[in-house]
């Protein structure tokens, strides 16, 4: 017996009896709750896609690269997309935005305790499955597959599949779209390890691309990551004000958040976010010393509470990427000239309340030239 869900990246997601039981789980049905992309919804106005629906995709495509991988053994198949199911049940309110908040938790080591701890684990061994087989989807799910291949975590794995083509078609853009089928068929298995065959190497490098340029236009977005900043403060405060525990926060849901908001619209702090009142950008480079030289001078000019300043860093690729060429294997990073000529993402970006924008920006202007 199945349960079908339609998906308009995946078209129709299958999932069987414990599959079944385990979407039904509080802490699966919490992320239908958590947006993808935080607030960035306030920028792309249709970026309204849940964790749910990215993890129902994760895990139909671990069972699809599973497949491609040619490993015949049918009962780790069923682990494999459990793994890939439950990859995200640790994320927080507006999913990475406001993880920091957790303190040196990750999503990750949060969701080891969900498993742990709130009936999910349970659910696996009431189908059958044993303590060993838990641990193994445990570390599949939490970056820590050890001896198996990367099929949910890594650089192709189903997750990053899954979210670049999602995220791209709910914010109404082309980056992250790729020729994920081709890319799929040619994922092979060498000597264990999760490699890509040399034919599909341009499948590859679109997809490199998109993930590239979903990050610098999307993801960093200037507005999306100002509106992240501000964010994280007003939660901080509801924080230190007792309305929100640490260490419950990863059991709560963006309307939990929404709703102490909408309490407090005419708060100045409230209304960065909801009210379109967020600092603007006035100077942005990917010159470390220039930011750092602006920024003392900023401060000593100005009160520190009129500025924000925010500095992103992503590699190209956080790891190389094998490829197989019939023989042997090959680097990615040497076979594509196109993904080697990349330049990692780095910007440093100064924001100025809005009152005080444009005799910021001229200073600015003034002392830089």
């Amino acid at each position: 017996m199945f349960k079908e869900f339609s998906d308009p990246i995946h078209q129709l997601i299958k999932a069987d009896h414990c599959e079944v039981k385990v979407i039904n789980s509080p802490p699966l049905q919490r992320l239908r709750f958590i947006s993808q992309l935080g607030v960035a919804y306030l920028v792309f106005p249709s970026a309204q896609h849940s964790r749910f629906e990215h993890s129902l995709g994760t895990m139909e495509l671990a069972g699809r690269i599973y497949k491609n991988l040619n490993i015949k053994d049918e009962r780790l198949y069923s682990l494999v997309r459990l793994a890939g199911l439950i990859h995200d049940v640790g994320h927080a309110p507006f999913s990475h935005t406001t993880e920091v908040l957790m303190g040196d938790k990750s999503h990750e080591s949060v969701g080891e305790r969900v498993i742990l701890e709130e009936g999910v684990g349970e659910i696996m061994k009431s189908c059958g499955y044993t303590e060993d087989e838990i641990e193994l989807v445990r570390k599949m799910a939490f970056k820590k597959e050890g001896s198996t291949p990367k099929i949910i975590t890594g650089e192709f794995g189903a997750d990053r599949m899954d979210y670049l083509r999602r995220d791209a078609y709910f914010c109404g853009t082309s980056y992250g779209f790729f020729d994920y089928s081709r890319l799929l068929e040619n994922i092979v298995l060498v000597d264990g390890k999760k490699c890509v065959h040399v034919s599909a190497i341009r499948a590859l490098e679109s997809f490199i691309l998109g993930r590239y340029f979903m990050y610098s236009q999307v993801y960093f977005h200037k507005v999306v990551r100002i509106l992240n900043i501000h964010l994280k403060e007003v939660v901080q405060g509801f924080i230190r004000e007792g309305l929100l525990n640490p260490e419950d926060f990863h059991r709560k849901t963006d309307s939990h958040i929404l709703s102490l908001m909408m309490d407090r619209q005419g708060e100045e702090a409230v209304r960065r976010v909801l009210g379109r009142e967020h600092y603007r950008e006035v100077f942005s480079t990917s010159s470390k010393d220039v930011f750092e030289f602006l920024r003392d001078r900023l401060l000593e000019k100005y009160e520190e509470n009129l500025l924000r300043f925010d500095h992103i860093n992503k590699q190209v690729l956080d790891e190389d990427i094998p490829l197989w060429d019939g023989h042997k294997l090959i680097s990615l990073m040497e076979a594509s000239k196109l993904v080697s000529s990349l330049r990692d993402i780095e910007f440093y970006r100064i924001y100025a309340n809005p009152t005080y924008r444009e005799e910021i920006r001229e200073y600015v202007r003034k002392i830089s030239s």
